[in-house]
């Protein structure tokens, strides 16, 4: 019965850690997107051939030069500043892209465009 008791209880906890994430799968698409009081991250996995389609959404969304190097099967793996201050983390290579934001050290309006471009990335990765 305690043993009983000690599962459901690990069950309840491990439920409301995750109860802020977002997962999406399809056959060959994964995309969590994660957030607590410090962080906002996206971490996707998709067909490798919308690896260029996602990479030229973000540099449109962003108005930036973030440079995907081509030689490196079009990776990217560093913390980009925006011309408004905006910072984020971002690593992208063939079918993976994984974004952290720190809510502490940006703006509230800078969390939005972040966010809504996070929105942006996995409407694109849902479409055919």
């Amino acid at each position: 019965m305690k043993k009983a008791f000690v599962l459901v209880a690990a069950c309840v906890f491990l439920a409301n850690i995750f109860s802020s994430c977002f997962n999406y799968h399809d056959n060959d698409l994964s995309i969590s997107i994660q957030e607590d009081e410090e962080e906002y991250k996206l971490s996707a996995h998709f067909e490798e051939r919308k690896t260029r389609a996602v990479q030229n959404f973000i540099k449109e969304y962003t108005a930036s030069n973030i440079n995907f190097k081509r030689r490196n099967n079009n990776y990217i793996d560093a913390t980009v500043t925006l011309d408004d201050d905006t910072k984020f983390y971002i690593k992208s290579k063939q079918g993976i892209l994984k974004i952290k934001f720190n809510k502490e050290q940006n703006s509230e309006a800078s969390y939005e465009k972040i966010k809504e471009m996070c929105e942006g990335v996995k409407e694109l990765l849902a479409e055919n």
